[in-house]
């Protein structure tokens, strides 16, 4: 009978175990997927407690790299401004509503390039803290690449494509006018400028012969790519502009056109003298025409008068 007796009563703890667990088990998620927006966006971390429960009661954190300096502190059924970071001040916000259903994502407004990276919700009753991750990646989709010539005495002619403002990192694609992918012959070198953002510098090296070069900055994230152009002529040598080149063409061409234009007024004299004394013999001509009318118009009038 005892044999029995504890065999039902281990049953009954063990029956009672999966409820046990259920209701104490509960944890913190954020997010498997990046949060990806632009600079000056606002934005929603995700992150929440599973199974849902009311988290007003509970003290809510968000950190990025230091405990001690929380992106935003929500406790004692308030939030804390006096201990959050000062680069987060009056742009963050747990909605109450939301903390009543598990729901502590957090609100960032007004993006900043110098938000990217990973942060860390915290939730605690008091007797157990549990943790979740969300990603920020501030895309900033930068400007136009613009490519130029880059000539030093006794180097190699380079080409050099340029282009600034990026977030993440872009990648940059050279190709010939054949299409052909040349990057591996390229340098580039990246800055990050005081707001945060990259500036891209890519060198290529060419040949005295005639291509067409592209260079192309594309995103790593799902963006628009920017691409330009340029043509090298086969006449382009080092040390020479385009200006002078373009200065010369025309005074070949003008110096060209002198011995034609010389020509051309010769022609032009002769023909005027040629045609002067016959425009006179013409002009005589005329003149004996009309007289020889006006005669005869004269004695009509005296015979009509004798008769």
């Amino acid at each position: 009978m005892k044999m029995g007796f504890l065999g039902r009563t281990c049953l009954i703890v063990l029956s009672l175990l999966p409820a046990v667990s259920t209701q104490g088990g509960w944890r913190v998620v954020g997010s498997d997927q990046p949060v990806i927006a632009e600079p000056g966006d606002d934005v929603i971390l995700p992150c929440h407690i599973s199974p849902r429960l009311s988290a007003v009661d509970m003290e809510v954190r968000w950190y990025r790299d230091r405990f001690d300096t929380p992106v935003h502190l929500y406790l004692n059924k308030k939030d804390q401004p006096g201990r959050q970071d000062s680069d987060y001040q009056d742009r963050t916000a747990l909605p109450p509503s939301a903390l009543q259903t598990g729901d502590i994502s957090l609100h960032l407004r007004n993006l900043h390039p110098s938000d990217r990276g990973v942060y860390t919700c915290v939730a605690g009753d008091g007797s157990r803290y549990e943790e979740g991750q969300t990603e920020v990646i501030v895309a900033a989709l930068g400007t136009q690449p613009s490519i130029s010539m880059d000539s030093t005495q006794g180097e190699q002619t380079r080409l050099v494509c340029r282009s600034e403002g990026w977030d993440p990192e872009p990648e940059v694609i050279w190709r010939d006018r054949d299409g052909n992918d040349v990057t591996s012959l390229s340098n580039t070198t990246v800055q990050r400028d005081s707001q945060g953002l990259l500036s891209v510098s890519s060198y290529i090296k060419i040949k005295q012969q005639s291509n067409v070069f592209s260079c192309l900055v594309r995103s790593k994230i799902p963006k628009p790519d920017w691409e330009s152009k340029l043509h090298i002529s086969s006449d382009f040598f080092p040390g020479v502009s385009g200006w002078m080149v373009a200065f010369f063409l025309t005074l070949a061409l003008s110096i060209g056109a002198i011995p034609l234009l010389v020509i051309q007024w010769r022609r032009m004299d002769a023909m005027e003298r040629k045609l002067e004394p016959m425009a006179a013999q013409r002009l005589r001509e005329e003149l004996e025409s009309v007289k020889r009318e006006v005669l005869k118009s004269e004695w009509k009038w005296i015979l009509s008068s004798g008769a």
